[in-house]
């Protein structure tokens, strides 16, 4: 069976082909995650500024995307079912250890004035683990809560994901994802040196971790991509470098799982010397454009069909909105994401979206490799 690591690995092997080719991406295998991964990823990033960074975590939306896709009806539900190509992101063991910690913890926030299904409520409990907590949403004491919880989630990382609850909203769906894991081979610190980094933006100095060794990696015409393994070997970081002249801008439209697949016999352990930023980032943005282009176009309007979370209506989904943080050093990565969805009883109102900065042009993702999870996934073009 292809493992993630087998696919990303092989991916730098592909992409210049492809691209030459005009083999846009194609279709996802239904019922992948890593298809919804990578879709939602190219998604998001097409709309942030080409100027910009972008970190998103694909698992934490796909889980919130799943909590409202379980009491949607109709072609509201297609869309959800589409979207998340065939998968859902309920409850599971992510491998937390002694070393590594992964822990996702759901919530369903409801205003004392709106009734929710019990059928609905036992789900969000059963499938989801989901604490549920029922407040006044006139009370700005609400949406403090909402945040600490956010917070307590994240080990302080992301402190707030709400201003404010207007008038209408009747429920929050929230997922909060945290990560923190040593490298397998940690970074020695005495030769973290400091160098140019070559931003679409300009140059600037930065710290660079140096460290020589076998790493699984793939390379083809320019391209490089490289497996840093995370203690225990579940998690890894994957670093996809373009080839000089190449933007990540070039290579994301084909980043899909055609591509990556047609890459597997590259793949070649090696020994690299390894020059990488140190960075740390926070990133975020509302997913609502993000949604709309992968589909989910009917649950933002009055003909939203959410029958399956209350018989009150009409029940729109007003925001989705996502805020994610990390931090690379040479001892490793730690990197926490939470994913609100807000839900009112009117139809829903254009949000902006909003922008980030992270570093220069190359592509990360953090990933399970049991269960084909990508935590986190990012594309860096400036620093």
């Amino acid at each position: 069976m292809k493992t993630l690591k087998n696919i990303l690995l092989s991916l730098a092997a592909s992409l210049p082909v492809l691209v030459s080719c005009q083999q846009k991406a194609s279709p996802s295998v239904p019922g992948s995650r890593l298809g919804f991964s990578l879709s939602f990823f190219r998604n998001a990033v097409s709309e942030v500024p080409s100027s910009e960074n972008t970190i998103v975590s694909p698992y934490s939306a796909g889980v919130v995307l799943s909590m409202l896709e379980e009491g949607a009806a109709g072609e509201t539900k297609v869309e959800f079912d589409n979207a998340l190509n065939g998968c859902i992101f309920d409850k599971e063991d992510l491998g937390s250890d002694d070393t590594v910690k992964v822990l996702a913890s759901n919530s369903l926030w409801i205003d004392d004035h709106f009734s929710v299904r019990n059928s609905y409520l036992f789900k969000m409990d059963k499938d989801y683990d989901a604490l549920v907590q029922t407040l006044n949403f006139a009370d700005p004491a609400t949406v403090h809560a909402i945040n600490n919880w956010c917070s307590e989630h994240t080990e302080g990382k992301i402190t707030e994901i709400i201003d404010r609850l207007d008038p209408g909203m009747v429920m929050v769906l929230a997922n909060a994802l945290y990560f923190n894991a040593p490298w397998k081979e940690p970074f020695d610190p005495s030769f973290t040196r400091k160098d140019v980094f070559y931003g679409v933006s300009g140059q600037t100095e930065i710290d660079y971790m140096v460290r020589k060794a076998y790493y699984s990696y793939a390379e083809y015409q320019g391209c490089q991509l490289i497996r840093i393994p995370y203690e225990s070997d579940r998690y890894s970081m994957y670093i996809l470098l373009p080839a000089k002249g190449m933007k990540t801008s070039d290579v994301l439209p084909y980043l899909s799982e055609d591509a990556v697949n047609t890459a597997l016999s590259s793949m070649n352990p090696a020994q690299v010397r390894l020059s990488m930023p140190k960075f740390k980032q926070d990133f975020g943005m509302v997913l609502n454009s993000t949604l709309k282009k992968m589909g989910i176009v009917t649950a933002f309007t009055p003909a939203a069909d959410f029958k399956g979370i209350a018989e009150m209506g009409p029940l729109v989904l007003d925001q989705v909105k996502q805020k994610c943080y990390i931090d690379v050093t040479e001892k490793g990565t730690e990197a926490a994401a939470v994913t609100v969805a807000q839900m009112k009883l009117t139809s829903a109102r254009p949000q902006p979206f909003v922008n980030m900065t992270v570093d220069r042009p190359f592509l990360f993702f953090i990933a399970d490799m049991e269960k084909s999870n990508v935590l986190f996934a990012g594309n860096i073009v400036n620093l």
